[in-house]
């Protein structure tokens, strides 16, 4: 068995021999054609594939930056004092309305049942 030296130099007059020799050259070009376009066409599926899987990592990626501009761009504009705060809103009307309109569904709606005013004295009354 040869040598590790043996083998590469072996190698190297092979190679020598390919490159000197013109049908030795056409020989290997014409066998090797078809592997270099299969792999060609690989290498495109394969390119198109991480392509696509960096697309998506990129979307998201800007998803989540517009999601945190969206929450937090407000806050940061107003601490920086580059907008005014807003007015403080006057809830007790609206609160008051509120109550108003329950009060009234409530009256419409057992206007029927008004024996008394715990559930312990309607529920003697319908028996």
């Amino acid at each position: 068995m040869p040598s590790t030296a043996g083998k590469v130099g072996m190698g190297a007059i092979g190679a020598v021999a390919m490159a000197r020799s013109p049908k030795l050259r056409r020989v290997t070009f014409r066998a090797g054609k078809r592997p270099a376009k299969l792999a060609w066409r690989v290498r495109k599926i394969v390119i198109r594939r991480k392509a696509r899987a960096q697309i998506r990592r990129l979307s998201a990626t800007g998803r989540n930056v517009v999601l945190f501009a969206s929450i937090y761009g407000p806050m940061a504009a107003e601490a920086f004092g580059l907008v005014e705060a807003p007015k403080p809103r006057r809830r007790a009307p609206a609160f008051a309305a509120g109550v108003v309109v329950g009060a009234g569904a409530l009256y419409v709606l057992l206007r029927n049942n008004r024996v008394g005013l715990d559930r312990h004295s309607r529920a003697h009354a319908r028996t």
